[in-house]
């Protein structure tokens, strides 16, 4: 039987776990949490912090797995690089995972290959800066999910924005980046032996400024036949240029009133609840393309298809409100 690393038991994994016992892997799940839910739903628990990669690595030699995955966690995803690299499985590269996390990294690799993405300045723990273009951006270069995100509107707030930012970075360094006026989405995709595949195309609801946070996505996107062309001429370059060879990749974009399109990050793996939407809107288990990227194993995608899939978050007592009427 084959046997699987899965890094992290949280819900984010759960579909993956799951699949992974559908397809009848030897499942066994990483986490710190010794009662996480995947914990009760996998052939094997190991008690690992999965950030510690040497750890991971040694244990993965000792059960000699097949493949090492995870889902929605930038930890997860740079350990699953690593250990996947030293043991020649069908992962990333540990640069490629690290290329995708660390927001400068990711900004030099998009200048280069003379990607549009948005103007920035980075900004170390001293917290001095000459910009002056409003508005503008601020985050840490390495955290995800909006943690630490502020928007500013002159020089006066961005002293608070540092050291909001400062709190969510390891490496001490922040961007300032142009606020881009448009509208976000989303491009999830799927890579086996580098031939890329857009699963899905994601609109990206943003509550209103200054309050740069999502408040809900829909799949299949709400979008016209010219961007939707846009975003999937421009995705397979994007992926070439980071070397995605494996896996999923969750790009995030903006498009203006005038059809430019700039790339804001990119994540080489999946995108949070991108799996349970994808598979409610076109009948497609993402966590199962996953599995099947790493077999090297992935067939060319048919969508026959689709329902129209909107997922809410809960971000304030309205939203609350709302959630308890839908109900």
């Amino acid at each position: 039987m084959r046997k699987i690393f899965i890094l992290g038991g949280s819900h984010l994994q759960l579909d993956l776990i799951l699949e992974a016992k559908k397809m009848f892997f030897y499942t066994i799940v990483l986490d710190m949490e010794k009662d996480c839910i995947g914990s009760k739903w996998c052939d094997e628990f190991l008690h690992i912090n999965i950030a510690d990669k040497e750890a991971v690595l040694s244990k993965a030699q000792e059960y000699k797995i097949d493949i090492i995955l995870t889902s929605a966690t930038e930890l997860g995803n740079l350990t699953a690089c690593f250990v996947g690299e030293q043991l020649g499985l069908n992962t990333n590269s540990y640069q490629c995972a690290l290329n995708t996390t660390d927001k400068i990294l990711m900004k030099d690799i998009l200048q280069k290959a003379n990607i549009q993405n948005p103007r920035f300045q980075i900004v170390d723990d001293s917290l001095k800066t000459t910009w002056d273009e409003f508005p503008c951006i601020v985050k840490p270069s390495d955290s995800s999910a909006g943690r630490g995100l502020s928007y500013c509107t002159d020089k006066g707030e961005l002293e608070a924005a540092f050291k909001k930012a400062m709190k969510y970075s390891s490496n001490n360094k922040i961007l300032i980046e142009e606020y881009i006026d448009g509208i976000q989405f989303s491009c999830e995709s799927i890579t086996s032996n580098s031939s890329h595949q857009i699963v899905a195309i994601n609109s990206e609801f943003i509550h209103d400024l200054p309050h740069i946070m999502e408040v809900s996505h829909t799949i299949p996107a709400e979008i016209d036949i010219t961007t939707k062309n846009l975003i999937k001429d421009i995705t397979p370059t994007i992926l070439d240029a980071f070397n995605i060879k494996y896996g999923a990749s969750h790009i995030e974009l903006r498009v203006t009133p005038n059809k430019e399109v700039y790339v804001i990050e990119i994540a080489s793996r999946t995108g949070g609840m991108r799996s349970e939407m994808i598979n409610f809107a076109y009948g497609i288990n993402y966590s199962q393309l996953l599995l099947l990227s790493s077999l090297n194993n992935l067939s060319k995608l048919r969508f026959s298809r689709y329902n129209k899939v909107r997922c809410n978050f809960i971000i304030d007592y309205n939203a609350y409100k709302e959630y308890l009427e839908i109900k």
